[in-house]
């Protein structure tokens, strides 16, 4: 496996877009170690170039008409590699190699079909955020896989939630660009695809158990008020300080899990299965706290903050998580390569093909302090590989929506 050749820029022109990325696209494909035959297109666009979608993709499907199918959407920002580029228009495109039989292109016109015997066990999935059944939705789609998970993001809403979907298979026709609905990839073992999903949350207190909830409004936690158990955590009540304590509760979330996890949880680190949903108030008659979203009773709650250090922590952690799990690399001394050692070589021989990050639009440089920095620490772990990617208004994993979160999928060879 070859590594992924990618373009991205930002350009007010669409056509001065494409035209700048196709160039990318065909530099890196001349350069040793690109794949030279790709068959599958990921392509990912700010709403800027929306109103232009048929022609962007047509203009693509002209410049490389080897390429069997187009998967994509538009979303609020875009990044590629080091570069992130947040409400600007901006276009980022890779070209994937993969085994013809290794994936395949889904939407509303052609879903994915429903079996035991299915090949696909991933899937990469772009959703409309204004899906009154979204949550169905994805879980009908991880039944089709047969590792019930997926990932991805909410595409933006700006001008239209738009989705790229072409195949050639699909016949001539077909235009390729979707409105809303569920679109996205499907993957075979074949494709080598591996995936992880971080949390930038400091927990807060323990992890409670939900023992009484009334739609949106959870009553208790462990047979206690769950007003009283968060004004123990903020340090202050609301009716002895109600500026300080609003002011405090501004910046907390619930993390909500269907159960406990086998291993005990790490210090300020949310379960796998953790859902962070904001808290949008309180309800002093009941003591209880208002989520944006209804909890599930018996499931589990705790507290927590978006904290920028603990953000930095779970994403190294993810990315390190993943690292050990491919082959290892080792040097001349043959002792392994340090994480800020790892080239754009090294990683191909790790394995690593390419890979597609999705962020929650509430990540990237306004919380990270920098533009990039936020992929600078990928690259620092996982080395200099071809990366593409969206800012999301909702991550996707497993079968949930998330918020505030990373959602990262790697290309990998099979070992």
């Amino acid at each position: 496996m070859k590594l992924f050749p990618f373009g991205h820029v930002t350009h007010p022109d669409w056509r001065m877009a494409v035209a700048l990325v196709v160039a990318q696209l065909r530099g890196r494909m001349a350069q040793a170690g690109y794949a030279t035959a790709p068959g599958l297109g990921l392509v990912y666009f700010s709403d800027a170039f929306a109103r232009h979608a048929p022609q962007l993709l047509e203009a693509l499907q002209d410049e490389f008409p080897q390429i069997s199918d187009w998967s994509g959407s538009v979303a609020v920002g875009v990044m590629a590699s080091h570069a992130e580029y947040l409400n600007e228009p901006a276009l980022s495109v890779m070209l994937l190699e993969l085994p013809p039989q290794s994936y395949r292109l889904f939407s509303g016109i052609a879903p994915l079909p429903m079996g035991h015997d299915s090949p696909w066990e991933r899937a990469l999935v772009h959703a409309d955020a204004g899906l009154p059944d979204l949550g169905e939705l994805l879980e009908e789609l991880a039944e089709r896989t047969r590792a019930s998970s997926v990932l991805g993001g909410l595409s933006s809403e700006a001008i239209a939630p738009l989705q790229l979907a072409w195949s050639k298979a699909l016949g001539p026709s077909h235009s390729g660009v979707l409105r809303g609905g569920l679109s996205g990839l499907a993957f075979s073992p074949e494709a080598g695809v591996v995936q992880a999903l971080t949390q930038g949350c400091q927990v807060m207190g323990a992890r409670m158990r939900i023992t009484a909830m009334q739609g949106h409004v959870v009553l208790e936690l462990d047979g206690r008020p769950a007003l009283d158990v968060l004004e123990e955590l903020m340090l202050v009540r609301l009716d002895a300080d109600p500026e300080r304590a609003t002011r405090a509760m501004r910046h907390i979330h619930a993390a909500l899990e269907p159960h406990a996890p086998e291993s005990p949880m790490h210090a300020g680190q949310l379960g796998a299965d953790a859902r962070v949903v904001p808290l949008v108030g309180v309800d002093m008659a009941s003591r209880g706290i208002v989520l944006s979203e209804a909890a599930q009773p018996q499931h589990y709650l705790c507290f927590c903050q978006r904290n920028l250090s603990a953000a930095r922590a779970d994403l190294l952690r993810m990315c390190a998580e993943l690292r050990e799990s491919l082959s290892p690399v080792e040097a001349d001394t043959g002792e392994p390569v340090s994480g800020h050692a790892l080239t754009a070589d090294v990683a191909a021989s790790r394995g690593i093909a390419g890979a597609v990050y999705i962020s929650c639009a509430a990540r990237g440089a306004s919380y990270f302090g920098a533009p990039g920095a936020e992929l600078e620490l990928i690259h620092h772990v996982l080395g200099d590989i071809p990366l593409l990617g969206f800012f999301s208004q909702g991550e996707i994993a497993g079968q949930q929506l998330h918020r505030y979160a990373g959602a990262l999928m790697l290309f990998t060879q099979p070992a």
